[in-house]
Parts: structure tokens; C-alpha cells; sequence
């Protein structure tokens, strides 16, 4: 349930998706370069809400993450920080002082604000999200957009409440006028946010707006004329230029599956985007794990602490950083339900850890071929968790196939499981064939259920353990040069 809630506040028009990119077409000189090193933009958050104290703290979502936070004192918090171009985010305020005690509530006290240069501050006699919010010329901007908006959004629900009562009352004609109106009106909505992009060239409440329009599959024909709308300095910020990177990539998808049917062409571009973000995600992830490793090591003895410890070392931990993490959060925060309760999730995941024997196992291949990773005893052998439906994972693919084709004759190989289920098996075969996966591949067709995934507690893909001769688990996790560095030293 935390985890869907989750999942729906991240998609709420509340939320900040984009991150640094890694690099910007030059369109001038039609080749890439490197894009510039942004200027951190510093701010202030403050505020007074109300007398809430302790443990009560704000978060502030920032690269996905909940992992800036401060404690309320007699209602005052205060929130220092950097962005690399302004953005629209999110703030909570969770009176228990635990973040993820905000996705298991009927209602999450939240608010909305541009992060930009300068002190912003908040209000309120009881909540965030009833908070004033000044010092901010951009939250003042969309604020004033939503208002004007409002009219519209009554109709909108007033609409959907009808819609929902026609459905119950089985009434398919009212049902289909009904939708038709949804349709109008939806239409309407979306012709204001294009009219007030177009009219507004030069506010990054455009460019946020721009981007949401269709963050995760871009209809290109109709963003890219107000994409290029946009002025020079939002198109050259850092989301301006992430976006136009994004825009890029599917339209070279969309090029590369001309031929294709709609709904296939509509596939290959969702996965040419869900591989974009994934190589993207990979780029943020050293500069996260600093910051909130920072605060960890500075703030022991805070609740809090233990659950920034699991944001930075993520769902598929190093047993020796996380626990090295771990110990170093006071006793106090160790011996709480949640921290002996982490503690136990270590000492499993310590079972197949760099060093230890790697557990063994058998599963099916696809031509019903029982598997057995005993098989490869005395050979180096790659276990690769991975899915067809996960984009990081086929885009890490290629590299995969690289490093195969180079040790493939030296004592090494690979074995795939697959987390795919059962009523995905076709798709799993086809990525199979695809991607050009020579190497052994195996499933129990369970998803994340898979035996093999659970023995080896694998939380998220692609994951990988990388197995030596004797059938001890030598290295996990690796990527692209840090698999062939590491094939390297250990192959010769």
C-alpha cells in the first residue's frame, strides 16, 4: 500500500520529474558535447506552521528522493539547499518524523513550491498544505494559474461524478454523452496549458508545464513546436536541455519504427524512453548517495536516519556498505522495530554477499530443459536477474552481449533468469530474440516471486552476481566497464 501511494504521488502534478542530463545535442555543429556544469542555484526554506514540534519534520522531494529534510521547533523549520535550475517539487511535513509514515495515510499534508534563488517561506496555523507561500515569483505564477482553473476542475469533477453514477445505473447512452463531455473538457484544459506555454515563452512555469504535458511518451508533433517556443535560456537549462534530449530520443524511435503499426511503434518508443531514463537514473545516483550518506553519518541518532540509509544504498544493497551504515546509526535507532528489523534484511543479505558460497538452484529453460547453476562449477558465471518488460535492463543488454562475445572462449559464461510471469512468456522469448541473448536463459515464470530472484534476494533488476570457479560469489552488481574491468583482472 506504501508503495502505491507512493507511486501515485510521484505522478501528481506536484512532482519535479527531471534530472542533469548527461549531455545536450549541439544543433549548431549537429554532434554532442558535453553539456556545461550548472551553477548550483542556492535556497532557503522556511516557515512557521502552526506549533508543530518535534518529531515532526519537512522532507523535500529533490532527484526523486526524500532525503533533505528538517525538525520543526515550536512550529519553525528551516531548509537549506541547491538546485541546478528552477523546478517545481514537492514538500511533506510528517508529524512522526518518519517519510514513509506520510504513504500509509489517507491524506498526505503536502504542498507544492519552485525551488529558485532566494528565501521562501510558508505559513499556516495548522498544515503545510493550507501554507502561504512567499518569496517565490514562480509558485505565486502557478498558484494563479491553478486558481484561474478552478471552474474548469468543478466541472470536470462535477462531470466524472455523473459519469460514475450512469455506469452504476447501467446506462450506456448517458455513459457515452458523459464521455463525450469528458473529452471536451479535457480537450479544453489542455488547449489553456498550450495557450499559456505559448503565451508565457520566457517562465520556467512554462517549462515545467511543457514537460508534463507528456512526460513519460511525448507526442512529438505537438510538443516540439512548443518546445522550440521556448527562449533560448529554458531551452539551454538543465531540464530544457534534459527534455530536448528526451524529445530526441523519440524521435528517433518513432523514425526507426515508421514501418510498424501503431501500437507497435507506440511499444518501441516507450522503450526506447523507459532505456533513456535508465542510463539517466544511473548518472544521478553517485551524487545522491553522497549527499544522503552526509546526513547518515552526521544525524545518528535520528529515526530518519535509518530510512535515508536505505534510500542510498537502494533496493539491491552492498552488504558491506549498508551494514558499515548500519552500525554507525546509535543504538538507539538499531534497537527500534524498524532498525532490528533492517538489521535481520542484512543478515539475509549477507547470505550472498561478495565472499560467501553462492546458493544453488535449478530452473527451467525455455524448452523445459532443467538448469542447474551446479552445471557451472568450475567456470566464472554471470547470474543475470533481469525482465522483458525492464527498460534499464534491456538497455544494459548490448553491454552484456559485448562482454559475452569477449569472454565467452575464456572460461566464462552467463546464465539469465527472467522475472517475467507466466502470461508473459511470449514477450519474454521475443525480448530473448531481439536483444540476441545467446547465453542460457531460465524462469519459473513467477515475477518477482521467482524462486531463484527470492533465494537471492533480489528487491529490483537488472541485478547480477558474478560467480568464480569454485562457486564463490566474487562481485555483484557490475555494469558495462565495470564488468569488463573486473572479467579482466580475473580472466586472463
Amino acid at each position: 500500500m506504501k508503495k502505491q501511494l507512493l507511486r501515485l504521488l510521484l505522478l501528481t502534478p506536484f512532482v519535479a520529474q527531471a534530472q542533469a542530463p548527461l549531455s545536450y545535442e549541439a544543433k549548431s555543429q549537429n554532434k554532442k558535447v558535453e553539456a556545461p556544469a550548472p551553477v548550483p542555484i542556492p535556497f532557503v526554506l522556511k516557515g512557521k506552521i502552526g506549533n508543530v514540534d518535534a518529531p515532526a519534520r519537512v522532507f523535500l522531494l529533490q532527484d526523486g528522493r526524500f532525503d533533505k529534510s528538517a525538525p520543526l521547533h515550536n512550529g519553525e523549520f528551516e531548509l537549506k539547499g541547491t538546485t541546478d535550475t528552477p523546478k517545481q517539487t514537492m514538500m511533506l511535513l510528517v508529524r512522526s518524523g518518519n517519510v514513509y509514515d506520510a504513504f500509509g495515510a489517507s491524506r498526505v499534508d503536502r504542498t507544492s513550491v519552485f525551488l529558485e534563488q532566494g528565501t521562501i517561506t510558508f505559513t499556516s496555523p495548522d498544515s503545510i498544505q493550507n501554507a502561504t507561500i512567499t518569496g517565490s515569483p514562480l509558485t505565486t505564477e502557478i498558484q494563479k494559474y491553478w486558481a484561474a482553473g478552478k471552474p474548469l476542475d468543478a466541472k470536470f469533477m462535477a462531470l466524472e461524478a455523473k459519469q460514475k453514477a450512469a455506469e452504476q445505473a447501467q446506462s450506456p447512452k448517458l455513459v457515452s454523452r458523459l464521455q463525450a463531455k469528458r473529452k471536451a473538457l479535457l480537450e479544453k484544459s489542455h488547449r489553456r496549458t498550450i495557450d499559456y506555454i505559448k503565451t508565457h515563452p520566457n517562465s520556467y512555469v512554462s517549462l515545467d508545464m511543457v514537460q508534463r504535458l507528456s512526460w513519460s511518451n511525448p507526442n512529438y508533433a505537438e510538443i516540439i513546436p512548443l518546445y522550440d517556443a521556448l527562449s533560448p535560456e529554458l531551452r539551454n537549462s538543465v531540464d530544457g536541455r534534459k527534455y530536448g534530449e528526451l524529445l530526441q530520443v523519440v524521435k528517433e524511435a518513432t523514425a526507426a519504427n515508421s514501418t510498424k503499426s501503431p501500437q507497435e511503434q507506440k511499444e518501441a518508443i516507450k522503450l526506447a524512453i523507459a532505456k533513456h531514463h535508465g542510463a539517466e537514473m544511473l548518472y544521478k545516483e553517485d551524487k545522491r548517495k553522497q549527499r544522503i550518506t552526509t546526513y547518515i553519518t552526521t544525524h545518528p541518532d535520528v529515526p530518519a536516519s535509518l530510512d535515508s540509509l536505505k534510500e542510498v544504498v537502494g533496493p539491491v544493497p552492498d552488504h558491506a556498505e549498508a551494514a558499515k551504515l548500519y552500525n554507525a546509526l546509535s543504538a538507539t535507532v538499531r534497537n527500534t522495530p524498524a532498525g532490528k528489523a533492517y538489521g535481520e534484511e542484512l543478515d539475509r543479505i549477507k547470505l550472498v554477499a561478495v565472499g560467501q558460497q553462492a546458493p544453488d538452484f535449478t530452473q527451467q529453460t525455455p524448452d523445459g530443459r532443467q538448469v542447474s547453476l551446479a552445471d557451472y562449477r568450475g567456470k566464472y558465471v554471470l547470474v543475470d536477474f533481469w525482465a522483458s518488460w525492464c527498460g534499464p535492463c534491456r538497455a544494459e543488454n548490448p553491454n552484456v552481449i559485448k562482454i559475452y562475445n569477449q569472454f565467452k572462449d575464456k572460461n566464462f559464461d552467463i546464465l539469465g533468469v527472467s522475472l517475467d510471469k507466466d502470461q508473459a512468456r511470449e514477450k519474454w522469448l521475443k525480448a530473448i530474440q531481439d536483444d540476441k541473448l545467446a547465453w542460457t536463459q531460465v524462469s519459473d515464470l513467477k515475477g518477482w516471486q521467482n524462486q531463484v530472484a527470492m533465494l537471492y534476494w533480489v528487491r529490483a533488476i537488472p541485478q547480477n552476481f558474478l560467480i568464480d570457479p569454485s562457486g564463490k560469489i566474487v562481485a555483484t552488481n557490475l555494469r558495462g566497464e565495470a564488468l569488463q574491468t573486473t572479467l579482466s583482472k580475473l580472466i586472463k
